[in-house]
């Protein structure tokens, strides 16, 4: 039987696109929501690249490339997901 105990505490890592403007090419936007009161949304920004079939792959090979280690994704509306388990000394930040 699983127990709230027994279930991984990971970190949530978002991606999402941003559309071009008149200005800038598409974008991707890779952020880590705040999780305490005074904590901070963490965010990079990278320009978009038509070689990956999806935004979610460019974000994947990112977050591994930098150390991240991407244990399960889901994507919800304008968002993919992806969950992490670097804590402690392990513990990576996202710029």
């Amino acid at each position: 039987m699983t127990t709230y105990d027994s279930v991984p505490n990971l970190r949530q890592i978002k991606v999402k696109l941003i559309r071009e403007t008149n200005y800038r090419g598409k974008r991707i936007c890779i952020y880590e929501p705040k999780r305490y009161y005074d904590d901070k949304t963490r965010r990079v920004y990278l320009s978009y690249e038509s070689k990956y079939n999806t935004i979610s792959e460019q974000a994947f090979e990112y977050l591994t490339r930098i150390g991240f280690n991407v244990v399960s994704r889901a994507s919800e509306f304008e968002n993919y997901i992806f969950f992490c388990d670097n804590w402690g000394k392990e513990f990576i930040d996202l710029k």
